[in-house]
C-alpha cells in the first residue's frame, strides 16, 4: 500500500525494477543464454557451437556480477533473487541443452532429445531445491552441482571439441556429458563454495596450482581448453572428495555451517 491507502501501481512496480541496475545483469545472462540457442541451431546460418559455447560461459559472468552489484548499490530484492533463477533456467538449463542437442546428441534422434530434456529438467530441479532452502542459513559448501557451473562444463567441452575440429564420434559424449551433469545437478554430493578455500592453506595452493596450469592452458593452446580442464577437475571434486572423506552431504559438514550468510549460490 502507498501513502494514500491504495495498491502500488503494477506499471510503476515494473518500471523500477527494469531501472534496478543488477536486474540489467541479469537481463545480459539471458540475452547470451538465448543467443546461444540461436547460434548452436543455427537459425542465422550455420550452427556456431564455439560462439554457441561462449555465449553460455558470458552468461555465467553476468551470472555472478549482478549479485554484487545488488550487493554494491544495495538494491538486491526478492525480485531481484526471483527474477535470476528463472534467468538461469534458461541461461544454464535449456541452453546448454540446446547446445548438447545440436552439437551431437540429435545423431540419436528421441532418445538424443529425451537426454537434452533431462538435462534441462535437472538444472531447473537444481534451481527449485536451492530456493526453497534459501532460508538465510547456508553452509559453505553447494548441495549437488551448481547449475553455473554445470553449463560451463558443457560450454567449455563443445568449444574445445570445436577448436580442434575433432573428428572423433562427439554424439556419445554428448549424451554421456548431458546424463552425467544432470545426475551431479540433482544428487546430494557436496561441492566446496569459495568460502571453504579460506579454511586450509593447502586449498589455496590447490587453487594457485590449478589457475596457473589454466592460465598456460589458455596462452599455449586457447581459452576453451583451459576452461574444459578447470570444468573437469572441479566437477570430479566433489565426487572424489566424497569418496575421500566419506561425507556424502551437505549436512557431513555441519563444522563448516556459517549462519546468517547466504554464501552457497547457483
Amino acid at each position: 500500500m502507498n501513502a494514500s491507502g491504495s495498491p502500488p501501481s503494477w506499471q510503476d512496480n515494473m518500471f523500477r525494477q527494469f531501472l534496478n541496475p543488477p536486474n540489467w545483469f541479469t537481463a545480459a545472462s539471458m540475452f547470451c543464454g538465448m543467443y546461444a540457442i540461436v547460434l548452436a541451431v543455427g537459425l542465422n546460418g550455420d550452427p556456431d557451437f564455439y560462439r554457441a559455447g561462449l555465449m553460455i560461459l558470458f552468461a555465467g559472468v553476468f551470472d555472478t556480477i549482478d549479485g554484487g552489484v545488488a550487493r554494491l548499490t544495495k538494491t538486491g530484492s526478492d525480485f531481484g533473487i526471483q527474477l535470476d533463477s528463472l534467468v538461469d533456467v534458461v541461461s544454464f538449463g535449456v541452453a546448454p541443452a540446446f547446445l548438447l542437442y545440436a552439437w551431437g546428441a540429435s545423431a540419436f534422434g528421441t532418445l538424443g532429445l529425451v537426454i537434452a530434456f533431462f538435462y534441462a529438467l535437472c538444472a531447473t530441479f537444481r534451481l527449485a531445491r536451492f530456493n526453497t532452502k534459501a532460508d538465510g542459513s547456508k553452509s559453505a559448501w553447494n548441495e549437488g552441482l551448481a547449475v553455473t557451473m554445470a553449463g560451463a562444463g558443457v560450454a567449455s567441452a563443445v568449444m574445445a571439441h570445436s577448436y580442434i575440429d575433432g573428428n572423433f564420434n562427439h554424439s556419445a559424449s554428448a549424451l554421456l556429458i548431458a546424463i552425467l551433469l544432470s545426475i551431479l545437478m540433482v544428487s546430494s554430493v557436496p561441492y566446496r563454495g569459495w568460502k571453504t578455500l579460506r579454511l586450509r592453506g593447502r586449498d589455496l595452493f590447490g587453487v594457485a596450482l590449478t589457475l596457473g596450469f589454466t592460465l598456460v592452458m589458455a596462452v599455449r593452446v586457447d581459452i576453451s581448453w583451459a576452461f574444459f580442464l578447470g570444468s573437469i577437475v572441479y566437477v570430479g571434486s566433489g565426487p572424489v572428495e566424497a569418496l575421500f572423506t566419506r561425507r556424502w552431504r551437505v549436512s557431513d559438514h555441519d563444522d563448516l555451517q556459517v549462519a546468517g550468510v547466504r554464501i552457497s549460490d547457483d
